[in-house]
């Protein structure tokens, strides 16, 4: 196994919370039913907090770019507050910063050091939403050569949340290297896993047109 291709994965969690800075015109909220539209009452409100994490038992994935896994996380834990419930021109979203990321049970040192913003945009008959994310930072120590600092450029494509009664977010996203060393870190990581909402607590969320 190689340190250095270890893969910094900043915040897949996040997007299943709807976490940030509004900004795009296409119509989406987060729904405690599956209606689309969303009824009045039933939308998600702002101020809501929520938290999530990874199941208990997985872990997770982090490859280079060949497809090779170098390493692997079993703990992340995401929290926040919905800043924006979404519209008919808006999308659910949220600002999330470095304290609200927490890495546990990693193959080496890992830390999210800048925070940013994630959106979900409601994909068209379904009760799901792909998830962007931008500006977050991570790094991660290979110890022997330094860290190495991975960031998601603007509107990131970080994966596909799938609503539900127990909502979940396929990660599967290409993140490129901000710093560090040329041999011990490469110019792009690609990151896997999937997450669960723990808060609110017993709340279905479906992505649905506003």
């Amino acid at each position: 196994m190689k340190p250095m291709r270890v893969l910094a994965l900043a915040v897949p969690l996040a997007a299943l919370l709807g976490l940030v800075v509004a900004g795009t015109s296409s119509a989406t909220v987060l729904c405690s039913t599956t209606a689309n539209p969303c009824p009045a009452g039933q939308k998600v409100p702002v101020g809501t907090f929520a938290k999530g994490s990874l199941p208990s038992g997985s872990s997770a994935s982090f490859t280079n770019t060949q497809g090779e896994q170098v390493a692997t996380c079993s703990q992340a834990i995401i929290s926040g507050t919905l800043e924006n419930a979404g519209s008919a021109t808006e999308t659910p979203s949220g600002k999330g910063g470095p304290e609200n990321v927490t890495w546990g049970g990693c193959t080496f040192p890992m830390k999210t050091i800048h925070g940013g913003t994630v959106e979900v945009h409601h994909i068209a008959g379904t009760d799901n939403g792909t998830v962007t994310a931008s500006e977050f930072e991570t790094t991660f120590n290979t110890i022997f050569f330094g860290s190495c600092i991975y960031t998601y450029g603007t509107g990131t494509d970080i994966g596909v949340i799938t609503g539900g009664t127990k909502p979940s977010l396929d990660v599967n996203m290409v993140l490129n290297k901000a710093s560090g060393s040329a041999f011990a870190c490469p110019a792009t990581i690609r990151g896997a896993g999937e997450g669960i909402i723990t808060e609110p607590t017993n709340t279905p969320i479906y992505v649905v047109d506003s």
